[in-house]
């Protein structure tokens, strides 16, 4: 009885020894890791269009993080982790694609038409120094997105320079006259300076000869909005 009792301890022993050794070489998956990552990362999507990049890649590094766990049992770990980032990213993808749609389709006011920066850069095949596009929008009602350039004043701008990025809003960028529209509030609106985008609807106009301006940083105005909706 007591050898069979202590064969019985030594055998549990050797199961519980190698069972524990199974465990110190398997390591969490990377992948499934950098999938919760990146599905907590996912709630910036609703704030921007340009962070819906963040759940798409956590859904890749889901799938990616179950299907290594799924081939390689005996050596990682991680597959609740990957299935948990990868729904969280399918649903906030899901979610903030779906929002931005519907901002984007609704966002602009009837009898305005939306233009972008883009549509402002000028042709380099031409010798025209603005866009061509800008003479079609020339006292047209337009509806266009972007950013608040920062100035002396900060807060109750009735007059502003609108930027297309970031670069050229927050980070000390020296965009050219193209990439650049001055707002001049019509109504009784304001804004302050932020990082938000800022939605502006109003008449264009284009200034074919550029106007001077004070702020040394953008000393000439090509194309500017008289705005009559401020968002």
């Amino acid at each position: 009885m007591i050898v069979k009792s202590k064969q019985t301890q030594s055998s549990s022993a050797m199961t519980f020894e190698q069972s524990e050794n199974s465990l110190q070489y398997r390591s969490v998956s990377k992948a499934a890791i950098l999938s919760i990552v990146f599905a907590i990362l996912g709630v910036l999507s609703f704030l921007g269009a340009v962070f819906v990049i963040l759940p798409l890649l956590g859904v890749g590094f889901g799938i990616a993080g179950y299907m290594n766990v799924k081939r390689f049992p005996l050596e990682l770990i991680g597959k609740k982790a990957a299935s948990i980032g990868l729904i969280a990213s399918v649903l906030l993808f899901v979610g903030s694609a779906g929002t931005h749609a519907y901002v984007h389709y609704t966002e602009v006011p009837e009898g305005y038409q939306r233009i972008s920066f883009y549509d402002l850069k000028p042709n380099t095949m031409t010798q025209k120094f603005y866009s061509e596009k800008a003479d079609a929008f020339d006292g047209k009602k337009v509806f266009i997105r972007g950013y608040v350039r920062p100035s002396d004043k900060k807060r109750d701008l009735k007059q502003f320079i609108m930027v297309g990025d970031w670069g050229d809003c927050c980070f000390g960028g020296n965009p050219e006259m193209t990439d650049i529209v001055a707002i001049s509030i019509k109504t009784d609106d304001t804004v302050d300076y932020g990082l938000g985008v800022r939605k502006i609807g109003g008449t264009f106009r284009l200034n074919t000869r550029p106007r001077p301006n004070a702020d040394p940083e953008v000393p000439q105005i090509v194309y500017e909005i008289e705005a009559d909706h401020v968002r």
